[in-house]
């Protein structure tokens, strides 16, 4: 007698392997049936918390490599931006870079709320909304996005910003550095001072090679930050910071013979640059012109006594300032004013002023006085000397992201 104890019949091995096979692809599917119904809490701080580390650890990266995405014209370039990141470099985590926190936050007619963030800095196919703030101590509180709902993730970061340097020449720097004119036409051309001079060209001269080569630790002092790398956190660089430059005590530049009846025009600002100091068969180094980048106005970067000169020194514009009376002149570059420079040689901004005094304990008459002038000194330097230029700072912020 046959034993047929244990034996499976075929019908229920196929049956029992269809209902495997079901078992298995209804359990693949069970956990995307519930995830619009799950808490999102855990997801929405890690999205928070990669966004802010995109933006504060991250300068950002745009497709044209020449240019970086906070100076691409926009909003035909917009498109040319592929991440946002706000940090200085990826050397200085958390240091932020103040023009790319104004291209971020203010460019709402270029970069659309929300389809240019979420692809840009958020990343995902999931459609998030979002608010990304940053509140920074002195200066303001930016914001973009949408009003934030009553539960959502988010990620806090305290961050620092960079400002810009500031030079301030006032009078005692005139006398400091004797920049005063000479007469040239003497027996002993600049050992006699010459009042009777009604031009004097001031330069001031922005050296690029030192600026972006000096050692930049020494000077700084500021004990709220330790970092390891001090270059690009205070790191003066003429292409792609601010540059400003403020004159004052203008009114008490005169002589005493004119018993405060003068007069003082600015009648021509000129850019030059010089790559090579060497120059050529003994001659001094040639200067060329140095035309401010196309994405930068040539004009409207002159302050008189905080009123901006819109129009002045524009190209083909003969034009003049009045300075007579005036007690301060500020000059804002903004950056990539000079980017047409290289990273190595010097800039020079040469001011033409036409100048003239009234004597009437002797001639009765209008003539030229003395003003400012350095055709016989070396010109006023815009560097890391702390006690002529006020140095790059760091100012507290900060930056919150949230997420829902």
């Amino acid at each position: 007698m046959t034993d047929s104890n244990g034996n499976l019949s075929i019908d229920f091995l196929v049956g029992f392997t269809i209902f495997m096979i079901a078992f298995i692809w209804v359990a693949t599917l069970v956990p995307n049936l519930f995830l619009g119904v799950a808490s999102h809490d855990i997801d929405f701080d890690a999205v928070a918390y990669r966004t802010s580390v995109i933006l504060a650890e991250d300068p950002g990266t745009s497709a044209d490599e020449t240019t970086p995405w906070e100076f691409q014209q926009l909003p035909s370039g917009k498109n040319n931006t592929k991440r946002f990141g706000l940090a200085l470099s990826k050397d200085t985590p958390n240091i932020l870079s103040l023009e790319k926190i104004n291209r971020f936050f203010d460019s709402p007619a270029s970069y659309t709320y929300p389809d240019d963030y979420r692809q840009k800095v958020i990343f995902g196919d999931y459609p998030y909304r979002f608010n990304i703030s940053l509140n920074a101590t002195g200066i303001r509180t930016w914001s973009v996005g949408d009003v934030k709902p009553e539960n959502y993730g988010f990620a806090r970061r305290v961050v620092k910003i960079k400002r810009a340097s500031n030079a301030t020449f006032d009078l005692t720097d005139k006398t400091k550095f004797n920049l005063t004119n000479w007469d040239t036409k003497s027996t002993f051309p600049g050992q006699i001072l010459d009042g009777n001079v009604s031009f004097h060209k001031f330069t001031i001269e922005i050296n690029n090679t030192q600026l972006l080569n000096e050692n930049v630790t020494s000077p700084v002092t500021d004990p709220n930050v330790t970092l390891p790398n001090y270059r690009s956190a205070y790191q003066i660089n003429p292409r792609y910071d601010w540059i400003n430059i403020t004159m004052i005590d203008l009114d008490k530049y005169q002589p005493v013979w004119t018993a405060g009846n003068y007069d003082v025009n600015l009648t021509d600002i000129k850019f030059e640059y010089i790559t090579d100091f060497t120059g050529k068969d003994g001659k001094p180094p040639a200067r060329f012109d140095l035309a401010p980048a196309a994405s930068v106005p040539h004009t409207n970067f002159m302050y008189v006594d905080g009123e901006l000169q819109p129009g002045k020194f524009a190209d083909n514009v003969n034009n003049f300032t009045h300075l007579q009376n005036k007690q301060n002149v500020t000059f804002s570059f903004a950056p990539r004013f000079f980017y047409s420079a290289e990273d190595r040689g010097s800039i020079y901004v040469t001011l033409t002023f036409q100048t003239r005094g009234f004597t009437p304990e002797n001639s009765g008459e209008w003539k030229g006085m003395h003003y400012l002038n350095t055709t016989s000194v070396p010109p006023w330097r815009y560097n890391y000397n702390t006690t002529e230029v006020t140095q790059p700072y760091l100012t507290d912020g900060v930056l919150e992201v949230a997420v829902w």
